[in-house]
Formats: structure tokens, C-alpha cells, sequence
């Protein structure tokens, strides 16, 4: 990867990026709340599975066919992808999170001059996180390990803020997670059509049951 590159795709993987993301845990705000996260061990625990069968059944698998749709320029394909996504994004709460960040990055696309054809107004992150990286010719393996950075530590982070964790047991949790991105990404780009998808019910129930929660910091 040649320095451009690779500077862009830090910037996408940067916590800083103003897209809003800091404000939702995916459920683990309520995970906390019942008890399945309480220190280092348990959001390890909770984070592996999501990594593991989650993002390598699901957000891998797709980035890599949206992302090879925005290299032949074919939006047919990223918007049927792109319901195959919504679709499996299995709470109210999770799927306004995957619209809501695909807005703002959207207006954050236009405004660094990314060439953005009119539909993509109405697409999700995922999606426009693919654009992004093939615009700032980024590979395929960049792609997916900058949007796993950034869904871990972006738990990790929420996790500081709710068990809550301290810094040098976040800083753990993120090193010892390093080989299951790999093998997330490893795993994902094998993936053929007709198993994408995913079913963790323990994930999908928190989600619910955050949407009720009587207080919290998070959007998801």
C-alpha cells in the first residue's frame, strides 16, 4: 500500500471522523446493563462472537461485493446489496444507525470532493464506507481491516465509558482482538452468496431491549 493510501485509510479508521459514531454501542450499552459485560474478560467474551460470526458472516462478505460494484460502477448491485444489509440488521435501532452515519458521512464525502453519483443520498454506511476506500484506492484488505478497527474500538471505547473499563484494559482488550480481525477478514472475503447473513440472539435481544432502556448514553 503506498503512503496515500495508507494515510487515507487511517483517516477513515480514525475515531476523530465526524460522522457521529462515538454516540452508538450496538447493544452493549444493554449487555452492561444486564450484567454480560462487567470487565476485561467479559467484553472480550461478548466482543469475539460478534467479531467472529457477526462481522465475518455479514459486513465482510458484503463490503467486498459493494465494494467491487463501486469499481464497475454497477449501483444495481450496491443497492441490492444493500438491502441484503438492511435486512439483516435485526433491530430498529440498527438499522436507523447504519442510515443515520450514512448521512452524515455522506455529507462528509461531498464535502472532500469524493464523486458521489445522486442515489447515494440513500446509502448506508457500509456502503459508502466501500466508495470511500475504492476512491482513495484503498484494497480490498485495507477496507476490511479499517472498518473492524473501527467497530472495535469504537466498542472498546463505549465499554470505557459504561462497565466502565479502564484505559489499560481497553488498550488489552484491542491487542489481544489484533488475530481475530485477521481471521475475520479471512473468513468474510470466502464467503459465498447464499450464506451471508447472520443470527446472534443474545446481540439481537440487547439491541431490543436498548430501545426501552429506562436511561442511557447511546443511540444503539
Amino acid at each position: 500500500m503506498n503512503i496515500q493510501a495508507l494515510l487515507s485509510l487511517l483517516h477513515l479508521a480514525s475515531p476523530g471522523l465526524p460522522i457521529g459514531a462515538f454516540a452508538y454501542s450496538q447493544g452493549l450499552e444493554s449487555a452492561v446493563e444486564t450484567g454480560a459485560v462487567t470487565d476485561e474478560r467479559s467484553l472480550h467474551e461478548w466482543l469475539s462472537p460478534i467479531l467472529s460470526h457477526a462481522q465475518s458472516n455479514l459486513d465482510i462478505p458484503l463490503l467486498r461485493r459493494v465494494y467491487t460494484a463501486w469499481q464497475a460502477d454497477d449501483l444495481q448491485q450496491v443497492q441490492h446489496w444493500q438491502q441484503v444489509l438492511l435486512a439483516n440488521r435485526e433491530t430498529s435501532e440498527l438499522v436507523q444507525e447504519e442510515q443515520k452515519l450514512g448521512l452524515t458521512f455522506h455529507r462528509l464525502l461531498v464535502s472532500l470532493a469524493v464523486d458521489l453519483p445522486v442515489q447515494a443520498r440513500d446509502f448506508s454506511y457500509l456502503v459508502l464506507f466501500a466508495k470511500a476506500c475504492v476512491h482513495y484506492r484503498i484494497d480490498i484488505h485495507g477496507c476490511c481491516s479499517a472498518w473492524l478497527w473501527t467497530w472495535l474500538e469504537n466498542q472498546v471505547a463505549a465499554a470505557c465509558k459504561t462497565v466502565p473499563l479502564g484505559q489499560t484494559s481497553a488498550q488489552k482488550v484491542l491487542v489481544a482482538m489484533m488475530p481475530e480481525i485477521e481471521q475475520a477478514i479471512t473468513t468474510g472475503l470466502s464467503i459465498e452468496d447464499d450464506v451471508i447473513g447472520m443470527t446472534l440472539p443474545a446481540f439481537a435481544m440487547v439491541s431490543a431491549w436498548h430501545e426501552n432502556q429506562y436511561s442511557r448514553l447511546f443511540r444503539s
